[in-house]
């Protein structure tokens, strides 16, 4: 289980599941939601964020997303990164190669 951002002074995004495809999405500065952490507008603890978590809530009963919540994130160089481990791999992807590059690597090994 997933730990929710702390109450502090650091940045947060918004980040859920789409309903349709179950990619991890971020709320931007427009209430949209993309598939880039880049994206995501960044809020501190108060009404705002409560404000923005209030909105994710929303459309969760409207079926569009599952389970919005705040991840503390850092500002590196310009880009917004995940504190957590768990959160970076959501936003970034897996550690390691699969699939397609997986494949594509082994073959590469093989000649």
């Amino acid at each position: 289980m997933f730990k929710a951002a702390k109450a502090g002074g650091q940045q947060k995004a918004v980040t859920a599941n789409r309903l349709s495809d179950g990619l991890v999405i971020f709320l931007t500065e427009d209430k949209g939601w993309s598939l880039a952490i880049g994206d995501a507008q960044l809020f501190g603890d108060g009404p705002d964020l409560d404000a923005a978590l209030a909105y994710g809530k929303a459309q969760q009963e409207a079926r569009v997303l599952v389970d919005a919540y705040a991840i503390e994130v850092e500002n590196v160089g310009d880009k917004p990164v995940p504190s957590r481990i768990r959160e970076r791999i959501r936003a970034e992807g897996p550690t390691v190669p699969y699939g397609d590059a997986e494949r594509a690597k082994l073959a590469a090994a093989v000649r």
